[in-house]
C-alpha cells in the first residue's frame, strides 16, 4: 500500500478554496447590506405608521404640559383637561391632586392650613 496518495496536493484545490472563501465574504456583506437596508426602511415605515398606532392611545381632553422633578421619587405635574389646568404631586407613599389652577388670576390659588404650635394652645 502506496501512502503517496494521502500526502499530494490534487490540482486545483487552491483555487477552488480561494474562489469560495470570497464567494462566502461576497455573501456575508450582501446579507449585511439588506439587514442595514431593512432596518432604515422599517425606521421610514414607523414614522409613517406612529399616528395610526398611536391613534387608539391618544387624548385631546388629557394632557400632561409640564413635569418637575422634586425627588428621585416624587414629581410635581400640570396637567389639563379640556380648558382646565390642574396641579398634581405624584410618587412617594400617595398621589396627590392638589387643585385646579385660575387661569384669570382674579383669585388666589388656597393655602394650606397654617400649623398648630404648643404656643398657640397656651395664649388663648
Amino acid at each position: 500500500m502506496s501512502a503517496t496518495g494521502l500526502l499530494t496536493p490534487q490540482a486545483g484545490s487552491l483555487a477552488h478554496g480561494t474562489g469560495s472563501f470570497a464567494s462566502a465574504w461576497l455573501a456575508y456583506l450582501a446579507s449585511f447590506v439588506i439587514v442595514i437596508a431593512l432596518i432604515l426602511l422599517s425606521r421610514h415605515g414607523l414614522k409613517y405608521l406612529e399616528p395610526y398606532l398611536l391613534k387608539g392611545r391618544r387624548t385631546r381632553s388629557l394632557a400632561i404640559v409640564e413635569s418637575l422633578a422634586i425627588d428621585q421619587r416624587r414629581r410635581l405635574s400640570i396637567i389639563r383637561y379640556n380648558s382646565r389646568t390642574g396641579l398634581i404631586l405624584t410618587g412617594g407613599g400617595n398621589d396627590l391632586f392638589l387643585g385646579w389652577m385660575d387661569e384669570q388670576g382674579t383669585s388666589p390659588p388656597p393655602s394650606p392650613p397654617s400649623p398648630i404650635l404648643p404656643a398657640d394652645l397656651h395664649a388663648g
